[in-house]
């Protein structure tokens, strides 16, 4: 069977092709095996779903079609048959509850391909990717929550090609809304169940207690006296966190200072209710400091602090080294940089270089020999280890400990914490006289929080600064909305990019550079029509 001419496919079904190729698919090999997942039979999703099926196989009782539901991973968590003839079919396409269905493995198909955009489609014979699969029409649609507008997950119906119907997409789409308002029911009586939880945990725990439900927040009177509604995104991305399997501990700093211990539990019977009981703590000792602080005197140790570019590796080691120590950086070599080094070896207590990953061959071998009877403590700051040359890496391990700065999109929890210490910077910055602080402050907003914790953020910690000013336009208290950030970090994803899509960014991306964003050449490149790359730059946020 001769592939149909990608040009000549629908665009939605074009781009599901590239995806395919992207992961590594070849029209003529079989559905790839996937890992399979024990189905919660008592899931939310399947107890909404349960009679929408039952009613859809009597409707199609007379048919060739088959009934497929995946949950909110595209994992298959049921499969119905009208009758027995398509069983072995599915069978052999890997289409069996607990196997995850993703285009990753099983190429463009109205399920994988439906769970990908988030909106439904059709996609029959030839139109699929893999040749296995072209023997079926199949309509997939995902499922919506009518109150989060998470995606719960994708309903298909499959059947021979020979069968397809325009008739099976209104069908369809009945279906899901039938599900979505029994999930919008349920809703209801979780909330009565997550009510009924959290009054039983008060009565027997007088300590600070929160509750986050999927659309219900609910804290004691404890709680609102230690927790202002600024701690809510913190609160809820640790809440992200908890699954079934038992209680989760962090222990965190509050917008007010104050240090706590949180202890998260998901209420019984609910995939989203977590109640959380706030502990104050005792102050920890602060980080340790290069210097001792009882004698004055340098530990004389050797640290290597690391990370991406912008993840603030320089503040960090001068927060370490104290007012005291002197900084020399190896980037900036203006032809004195070894008498410098000669010199600062021999005076310095606490010595910092910085962006050793930019200095050349000789510079890092002569600083690695010089290490080996140094007298101050010296702290190494360069970019990510793996990235480093041979010489560098040398030096590198010479530390006798490392301090490895995460990505900022990969801080999780303190997120909220990070950027409001910096709208606090920011806001210390625009005062332009101290006594004319009026007592109110400037804050980030839960929701423009929400909208910037679903940032990819390459600049790291100096991005977040940039936004952060602009935002602030020269303000020093007040509310700072999702309204006043600039236009680049203002749109909220729909989600989080899934590991395909991922790809096709840094391909689109990567296209743009090399044809210098001649978006004609970048189209003919990739293999897709103009419209579709326009499209696809809007939703990667790659143009303004």
């Amino acid at each position: 069977m001769e592939d149909p001419v990608v040009g000549e496919l629908r665009p939605e079904i074009a781009l599901g092709w590239r995806r395919s190729q992207m992961s590594g698919l070849d029209p003529g090999m079989e559905v790839r095996e996937p890992r399979l997942f024990e189905v919660d039979r008592h899931s939310r999703l399947i107890h909404a779903a349960k009679p929408v099926l039952t009613s859809m196989v009597r409707e199609l009782d007379d048919t060739r079609f088959s009934i497929l539901l995946a949950d909110h991973s595209a994992r298959i968590v049921d499969r119905r048959l009208s009758n027995r003839t398509l069983h072995r079919h599915l069978d052999r396409v890997k289409a069996i509850p607990g196997a995850q269905y993703i285009e990753e493995l099983s190429g463009t198909n109205s399920l994988s391909t439906a769970f990908e955009l988030r909106k439904p489609i059709s996609v029959a014979g030839d139109e699929h990717f893999l040749e296995a699969l072209r023997v079926f029409c199949c309509y997939g649609a995902p499922i919506i929550h009518p109150i989060t507008r998470r995606l719960e997950g994708v309903l298909d119906v499959t059947g021979p090609v020979a069968d397809q119907s325009n008739l099976l997409g209104p069908f369809l789409m009945r279906a899901v809304r039938d599900i979505e308002q029994r999930l919008h029911e349920g809703s209801r009586l979780s909330e009565q169940r997550l009510f009924a939880d959290f009054q039983s945990e008060s009565a027997r725990n007088k300590n600070a207690l929160v509750l986050f439900g999927e659309n219900l927040a609910l804290s004691n009177a404890a709680a609102m006296d230690l927790i202002s509604s600024d701690d809510n995104p913190l609160l809820q991305a640790i809440a992200a966190e908890v699954d079934g399997s038992s209680r989760l501990t962090r222990s965190v700093s509050l917008t007010s200072g104050r240090d706590v211990d949180i202890h998260a539990r998901l209420v019984a019977d609910s995939r989203d209710g977590v109640i959380m009981e706030v502990v104050p703590r005792q102050r920890q000792p602060a980080r340790r400091a290069i210097r001792d602080v009882d004698t004055g005197r340098p530990t004389r140790r050797c640290v290597l602090v690391t990370g991406p570019p912008g993840s603030g590796r320089s503040t960090r080691a001068r927060e370490m080294a104290g007012n005291s120590a002197v900084a020399v950086d190896l980037a900036d070599d203006d032809g004195h940089l070894r008498e410098q080094l000669v010199s600062v070896f021999a005076d310095s207590a606490v010595l910092i270089l910085d962006n050793v990953h930019a200095a050349d061959a000789s510079t890092v071998t002569y600083v690695r020999h010089a290490l080996s009877s140094a007298r101050p403590t010296v702290i190494i700051v360069c970019g990510s280890v793996e990235e480093l040359s041979e010489e560098h890496q040398a030096l590198a391990a010479t530390a006798d400990e490392t301090v490895e700065l995460p990505h900022l999109r990969d801080i999780g929890h303190t997120f909220a914490t990070t950027v409001q210490a910096m709208v606090s910077e920011v806001a210390a910055s625009n005062l332009a006289e101290p006594a004319s602080r009026t007592g109110s402050q400037l804050r980030m907003t839960p929701s423009a929080l929400a909208v910037l914790a679903e940032q990819d953020w390459p600049g790291n910690l100096a991005e977040l600064a940039r936004v952060v000013r602009v935002a602030a336009r020269g303000r020093s208290c007040g509310d700072i909305t999702a309204d006043d950030l600039p236009e680049s970090h203002r749109r909220r994803p729909a989600r989080g990019l899934t590991p395909l899509e991922r790809a096709e960014r840094a391909t689109i991306s990567a296209a743009m550079a090399e044809h210098g964003g001649n978006k004609v050449a970048v189209a003919h490149a990739l293999g897709i029509g103009r419209n579709t790359l326009y499209q696809r730059l809007r939703y990667y946020r790659l143009v303004n």
